[in-house]
């Protein structure tokens, strides 16, 4: 069937997405077709269609004859004004002089030494090496392959001064997948271009090309085959495209009574089925064509779910409208955004503070650094603080009473533990390294760290009462190994206590493989332990000849008898009851004792804490552990059904959270509908607890492909090749809930895949909180959950929870402040506090709503200049704000000096920079001063040294406003730190 492309030209398309790339792929190159970056996946696979296709392509695919796909984001995006100057196209057989290649090199942002070197006729840059003779590139190997010609891009960085748009520098036609979508700041560089709108949301007339779109299937092939056998009859060429290999060969099989061809490009032969690789969506009836897909047999119909990606915390500071925050002097008062206020002539945007009662507080931006953050949401706000009333301060005061109290409690506590008699274990030279040989990896510095300090409490000789925290997967359990190892090497027995009998299975499996070979014998107690071997069990514990036991609660029960009990290792206490707590209490009177445990602390409260209480904490991943990538999705099953098998096509297995039990067994008949490919299995807490950990099991060795399951399975068994989890009605469920579900995979060095699918429409509440368990996909950011976790479910085990209402008064970081303060005024210490400098110059300093648009990305820079520590920092966040938005403005500009003078100024200690009518004043908060007197005197300035106030004032004669901030801080440099 031809198609008059010419005519479809400034026309309304009705076209599935299937029928919109056979369209576009017809397109004689160059040709451009811009789409949302979530539709872009659905145009990677127009090679089926015969035709050559670039994603996102950069300056390297300038010149070449071929179809472009960009996203809207995409087509926005610096690019240079003169791309050809910034490009280097090589070229074997090519004469390259030497100073003009070393010159392009360095203008691409390549430095000689640091970013290539030059041996010879030999230049290395990095996977790119260049052969000459002479002049002439005799030779171009990129990453290993000889090659004949290669486009070298400038230095990742580089694009700072690209003034122009990347959409500008790709010819042709341009088509609009769903144009409703399409940011306004596109259609200026659209104009005088030949356009096409798949979809509504511009003026453009419609146009009818005679395709009909086909309805969803819903899973059903026998409506499919019918389908099918009407279309052959007719002659049609049948089309059926597939996105993934094991669906291809199920389908190929299903559908054998039509004998479908299997073929790599389109067209298929007439009255004939042809089944071909490609991830597209919709289908339809067009002239002799019919076009299906993977999609459309599949599907359930209904507009394509939005996902949210989660972006990781570079910032988790961060912060946006809506947000409490924690003034020193008025308490919490919540975020509603910024306002430009001009005093004077100068301009500055302020943080607006809601108080109760309607008070409001304007903050200039530059005091960000006073505020702390209270992690309330609005679906539990905390009190809001009063403004000129004392009732923050009130608060504080009855709370650092009681945290006095605590603090000398737990140095009573602390110094008894130490004057009790133990037992120690002392190193043994010839036994401890036996263990260590079989861990096939290198201990991550967390792990070293805590091991020393739990071997360091064995060999004292006082008993051990350590907690080892950190998330799911980072090692605690290596670390109790080699505990049990030393304390066995000494002949005394170990007793390791876990939660659930899937978990003693899997610790028993662990400890047999790791202590196979040496005199050390590992029993398991649980319910799957038949009668006789567990007999022989509590004779051998009895007896002394068992050497570690891993069990459930059945290790508390009283015929459990051990000869020589020298280490009791618990993993989750919080899981056990009340009277099981009440029995470890017992057993660990006189024994070494080790708490393993997967809800991490907060950093904050870690450090507060050490020396009161035994902590140690494993916050670093193990090598080669990649972050989970998160996505946030109203529910879409083909969503679904593709994150199945893409997790199923690579090897792995699949964990599927359905937390109701009543409707369970419907969603198993509708995933294996959805998902035939698969096997399921069903796991949930009314099955007897004996087919629960037999199905889970059965998963774990392959007999089932998904497990759907409640959320029983939130601390289950390890099963290292899951490595995908979706998660229904996620909102319903809490943070630390969602934390533990997610952290089931990323076990291993593959990418690991976590969904959580809502409602479509959330309160804002809601989306904020599942925006945040999405955003922690950074590896060991479960501290900064532990934070939200520990102010809505309390401290409990850790400090009691008699300090739960002071925490969620005041929050946790303030809390940890009056804790410190406290330990610290019991044993005398005193801490150097960080200062906060005052910097009142009159000068124009903000990032204007005209540079940065949005006030939520407005917001989240101010707070992360305010949280940067370091010059560095401030230059990595100026890159990122040139990359995104372009160069800065003139008040950006100054924005960003007040920044980098502030840094300076709190490092040489001064206390505040103040300008008058003809002098900027620099206070410090003693004297004398310890400064480079032979430098003073070498500046272009006129500095003049005051003894009181101490510090200098510098003559603004010469100065413009603008660089008041370079020239303080040319004379700070010549003071010393303090």
């Amino acid at each position: 069937m031809e198609i008059a492309l010419e005519r479809i030209y400034g026309h309304r398309l009705a076209l599935p997405q299937v029928g919109a790339a056979l369209l576009f792929s017809q397109e004689v190159p160059p040709a451009l077709l811009l789409a949302p970056e979530a539709r872009l996946r659905r145009y990677r696979d127009l090679s089926a269609f015969g035709a050559r296709v670039y994603v996102n392509p950069g300056l390297e695919a300038l010149e070449e004859k071929a179809l472009f796909v960009l996203s809207y984001e995409e087509a926005l995006s610096p690019f240079p004004e003169d791309p050809e100057a910034w490009r280097l196209l090589l070229e074997v057989g090519r004469a390259y002089p030497r100073e003009a290649l070393l010159s392009r090199l360095l203008k691409l942002g390549y430095a000689r030494d640091e970013d290539y070197r030059v041996l010879g006729e030999v230049v290395e840059l990095g996977e790119v090496r260049l052969e000459f003779f002479g002049d002439e590139l005799e030779r171009l190997v990129v990453r290993g392959e000889e090659r004949r010609r290669h486009v070298l891009l400038p230095k990742p960085g580089k694009a700072e001064g690209f003034t122009s748009k990347k959409v500008l520098h790709f010819p042709g036609p341009v088509y609009l997948d769903t144009p409703a979508l399409a940011p306004k700041a596109l259609w200026p560089f659209l104009e005088g271009r030949d356009l096409v709108a798949l979809g509504s949301g511009v003026e453009l007339p419609p146009l009818e090309l005679g395709a009909r779109p086909l309805p969803p299937y819903r899973g059903s092939l026998k409506a499919l085959e019918k389908d099918l056998a009407r279309w052959l009859a007719e002659g049609k060429r049948v089309h059926l495209f597939v996105g993934h290999a094991r669906t291809l060969e199920y389908l190929k099989r299903r559908l054998q009574a039509f004998s479908p061809l299997i073929l790599d490009r389109f067209p298929g032969p007439k009255g004939r089925l042809a089944l071909l690789p490609g991830d597209f969506e919709g289908g339809a009836e067009w002239g002799e064509w019919v076009l299906l897909t993977e999609a459309l047999v599949f599907a359930t119909g209904g507009v394509r779910a939005r996902v949210r990606v989660g972006e990781g915390l570079s910032d988790p500071g961060a912060l946006s409208p809506g947000d409490y925050l924690i003034h020193p002097e008025h308490g919490v008062g919540q975020y509603l955004g910024l306002e430009t206020r001009e005093v004077l002539g100068v301009k500055r945007d302020y943080l607006i503070l809601r108080y109760k009662g309607e008070g409001k507080l304007y903050l200039p931006v530059e005091q960000l650094p006073l505020l702390k953050r209270h992690p309330g949401t609005t679906d539990d706000p905390p009190e809001l603080s009063s403004l000129g009333k004392n009732e923050w301060q009130r608060a504080k005061e009855r709370a650092r009473k009681d945290v006095e109290e605590l603090a000398g409690r737990l140095l009573v506590l602390q110094a008894k533990r130490k004057a009790t008699p133990g037992r120690a274990f002392p190193p043994l030279p010839d036994w401890d390294p036996l263990v260590e040989r079989g861990f096939p990896f290198e201990l991550t510095p967390d792990q070293k760290r805590a091991l020393e300090e739990v071997l360091r409490d064995l060999e004292s000789p006082h008993p051990m009462d350590r907690l080892v925290s950190g998330d799911v997967g980072f090692g605690k359990t290596e670390v109790a190994l080699r505990a049990a190892h030393r304390v066995v090497g000494h002949g005394a027995q170990v007793a390791f206590l876990v939660p659930t009998t899937l978990l003693a299975e899997q610790h028993g499996k662990t400890f047999r493989e790791r202590f196979q070979g040496l005199p050390v014998r590992v029993a398991v107690l649980s319910r799957f332990t038949p009668p006789k071997e567990e007999e022989a069990i509590l004779k051998g514990l009895a007896e002394g000849t068992v050497d570690i036991v891993i069990g459930t609660h059945r290790l508390l029960q009283e015929d459990v008898r051990f000869r020589d009990l020298g280490l009791l290792i618990v993993d989750e206490e919080h899981r056990f009851g009340v009277a099981q707590k009440e029995r470890i209490r017992e057993l660990k009177a006189e024994v070494d004792t080790l708490y393993l445990s997967a809800t991490p602390i907060p950093r904050t409260l870690y450090s507060a804490l050490v020396g009161l209480k035994d902590l140690s904490s494993i916050q670093t991943p193990p090598p080669g552990r990649k972050p989970i990538k998160t996505f946030l999705a109203p529910f879409d099953p083909l969503l679904v059904r593709e994150a199945i098998l893409f997790e199923l096509e690579r090897g792995g297995k699949v964990f599927y959270v359905h937390d109701r039990v009543a409707s369970i067994e419907a969603r198993r008949r509708f995933l294996e509908s959805l998902v035939p490919e698969a096997r399921i299995g069903v796991v949930h807490g009314q099955m007897p607890e004996s087919l629960i950990e037999e199905t889970m099991l059965l998963f774990a060795e392959g007999a089932y492909d998904v497990l759907l399951a409640t959320t029983i399975i939130e601390a289950g068994l390890d099963v290292p090749e899951a490595n995908t989890i979706l998660i229904e009605r996620a909102d319903r469920l809490g943070l630390a809930t969602l934390y533990q579900l997610r952290g089931r995979v990323g076990r291993r060095e593959e990418e690991a895949y976590a969904y959580l699918f809502h409602p479509p429409r959330l309160t804002e509440a809601a989306e904020k909180r599942l925006a945040a368990i999405a955003d922690l996909s950074d590896l060991g950011s479960g501290h900064l959950l532990a934070e939200r976790d520990m102010e809505i479910r309390g401290v409990g085990n850790l400090l009691g929870p008699e300090q739960h209402g002071h925490i969620r008064a005041l929050s946790l970081e303030v809390y940890t402040e009056l804790l410190e303060e406290a330990i610290r005024k019991l044993k005398g210490e005193v801490k150097e506090e960080r200062r906060h400098v005052t910097l009142d110059l009159a000068l124009s300093a903000r990032l204007p709503a005209e540079y940065v648009g949005s006030l939520e990305a407005r917001s989240r820079y101010y707070s992360r200049f305010a949280e940067a520590k370091s010059l560095a920092e401030l230059s990595r966040l100026v890159r990122e704000l040139k990359e995104r938005y372009g160069p800065l403005p003139e008040e950006a500009e100054n924005f960003v000096a007040l920044a980098r003078l502030r840094l300076v100024a709190e490092r040489k200690g001064v206390v505040s920079i103040t300008e008058g009518l003809t002098h900027l004043e620099v206070v410090f908060p003693r004297y004398p001063l310890d400064y480079d007197a032979r430098g003073l005197k070498g500046l272009p300035y006129r500095v003049e040294l005051t003894q009181y106030p101490p510090g200098f004032r510098l003559e603004k004669k010469g100065l413009r406003p603008r660089d008041y901030p370079e020239a303080l801080m040319e004379v700070l440099y010549l003071f010393a730190d303090l």
